[in-house]
């Protein structure tokens, strides 16, 4: 079943999303007369290939006289002029510029995919249905429009340095060529009608270098307000849906999504950058008194740099856990000398960066007055990161070896591994590596969710609360002082986290149509047991 037959089968409320985003810029018509034609071409691709995009546009243009003439066979006079007028709008429209439309086709398609996503997943309860409606939030649908809209701000800002490039080129040309005349040529009417429009070419220069300019300046504008107002408030969002996950809540999602954001951001930044760079090599052919490549360029270049630098060291993150296989469902206990996995990912996908990014892990890292004991890290604790490890062919490392070794004391002797001592500890695994891409070097860091040590299976019931506890009330994930003063728990909210627990462990037994009053029973009785 095509994607489009996909489309037309959902529910009315993301039928109406689809509508959003289809107007004359690429009408509906078409996506539905030539859908599966749509379908079986490279976008993405022709996105960033002007040659592509112009067969592509040829083509699109030969399908629509082909459905011309089949529907004027049919005497379907309304559909006929719908068609026609089509055609003379796309014609008009990218004629000049087809990569346009290579990259809104390719935006349509990618948000059809996101929709269909965001539809089938499942809805199992309240508290999934409330997570379904925070990964499809209204916020989330911004981003992703918004990072679509600098993508393709990003495209058209390409066309417009090529086009000062040719300009600039053949200001050169006719500028050597005058120079290498004579002088009595020189000062013949002809040159002087040559030397006025070569004046005019220059201010066409000056005039062009600013307008380019001012559209990189909106585009990093775009990008800083993006990231630092929306972008980065989706991650902390989903950072708090994976603690929540952690200790039996709804499942959380909506990592792709940000890596799709996160990715073509950054792939519009460096577009940007390179963009500067094409600039600076025209500098050096020609510059004049007050040329605004020389007066704004460095500034602008910075700022890239600084957002490129910040989107990669928020976009280093922990998909999964700390958690041992003998215990997939206590994550953050770890048992000493017992294997235990993790897995990394970074946000932004580039095939430039497969292997060449190389992870080391290390336990309580600058940590010396929180604990009273001292860990190792034991087994291989530097990994490459690579596309091949993950489903989806994201950028990932996942370490399946690493277990913790208590250091001995100063007495000789291990520390104190009290259940009250152990359970209310809290240590961090962390991450370190550094990303150099395009002359860009960036070092990245990131820590687990506060993890338990335990020496004896005997002490994971009271550290698996105390991770419950630290989950359920802490919004920061680097507290390891929680437990000097840790904050009370409503009633209310203990019962919540009991039902989650139970429920992580019954599925099997009872239907996912428990009723709401069915699971405050169950937590009631857990809450009576648990004291």
């Amino acid at each position: 079943m095509s994607q489009w037959s996909q489309v037309q089968q959902l529910e009315i409320k993301f039928l109406e999303q689809v509508d959003q985003f289809y107007d004359d810029n690429f009408p509906m018509e078409v996506r539905h007369l030539l859908a599966q034609w749509i379908e079986s071409q490279d976008w993405e691709a022709a996105s960033n290939n002007e040659p592509m995009a112009t067969i592509l546009l040829q083509n699109l243009l030969i399908q629509l006289d082909e459905q011309l003439d089949r529907v004027s066979q049919e005497k379907n006079l309304l559909l006929i002029h719908n068609l026609k007028r089509i055609r003379k709008l796309l014609q008009g429209k990218y004629h000049g510029n087809p990569m346009h439309i290579a990259v809104i086709i390719s935006n349509c398609l990618r948000e059809e995919r996101r929709i269909l996503a965001a539809a089938s997943m499942p809805v199992q309860g309240p508290l999934e249905k409330q997570l379904q409606n925070s990964v499809v939030s209204e916020r989330q649908r911004n981003v992703e429009h918004k990072v679509s809209a600098i993508k393709n701000s990003a495209q058209m800002t390409e066309q417009d340095v090529k086009y000062l490039e040719d300009l600039q080129e053949e200001f050169d040309f006719r500028y050597k060529t005058i120079q290498s005349l004579e002088q009595g040529d020189k000062n013949s009417v002809l040159m002087k009608q040559e030397m006025v429009m070569l004046q005019e070419m220059l201010n066409t220069l000056d005039y062009k270098r600013k307008e380019v300019l001012n559209k990189m300046t909106q585009v990093i504008n775009e990008s800083d307000v993006l990231m630092n107002n929306m972008l980065l408030e989706e991650l902390l969002d989903w950072k708090r849906r994976q603690q929540i996950a952690c200790i039996g809540g709804p499942l959380h999602s909506g990592l792709d999504q940000l890596q799709n954001c996160f990715t073509l951001l950054a792939e519009s930044l460096f577009q940007v950058r390179r963009q500067l760079e094409k600039l600076d090599e025209l500098l050096t052919k020609l510059t004049y008194d007050g040329d605004p490549i020389l007066l704004q360029r460095p500034h602008l270049l910075e700022r890239v740099n600084f957002l490129l630098y910040n989107l990669f060291r928020s976009s280093f993150v922990i998909e999964r856990q700390p958690c041992m296989p003998t215990h997939p469902q206590r994550p953050m206990v770890l048992k000493t000398l017992i294997q235990f996995t993790v897995k990394l990912r970074l946000l932004i996908k580039l095939p430039e960066l497969n292997y060449q990014i190389r992870v080391k892990a290390t336990i309580d890292k600058n940590v010396s007055t929180v604990s009273n004991r001292r860990f190792v890290l034991c087994g291989t604790h530097v990994k490459a990161m690579n596309m091949d490890e993950s489903a989806n062919g994201s950028l990932s490392v996942e370490f399946r070896h690493l277990q913790p070794k208590e250091m001995k004391s100063s007495a000789g002797s291990k520390g104190n591994e009290g259940p009250q001592m152990v359970t209310e500890e809290l240590h961090s695994i962390s991450f370190e590596t550094q990303v150099s891409l395009y002359g860009l070097t960036v070092d990245l860091e990131t820590s687990s969710l506060p993890v338990v040590m335990i020496s004896n299976v005997s002490q994971l019931p009271n550290a698996w609360a105390s991770i419950i506890w630290y989950n359920l009330l802490s919004k920061d994930s680097q507290n390891l002082g929680f437990f000097n003063n840790p904050p009370t728990a409503t009633l209310s909210q203990l019962l919540e986290v009991l039902s989650w627990q139970f429920s992580s462990y019954v599925t099997s037994l009872f239907s996912n149509t428990t009723t709401s009053a069915t699971q405050l029973s169950i937590a009631n009785c857990l809450l009576i047991l648990s004291k």
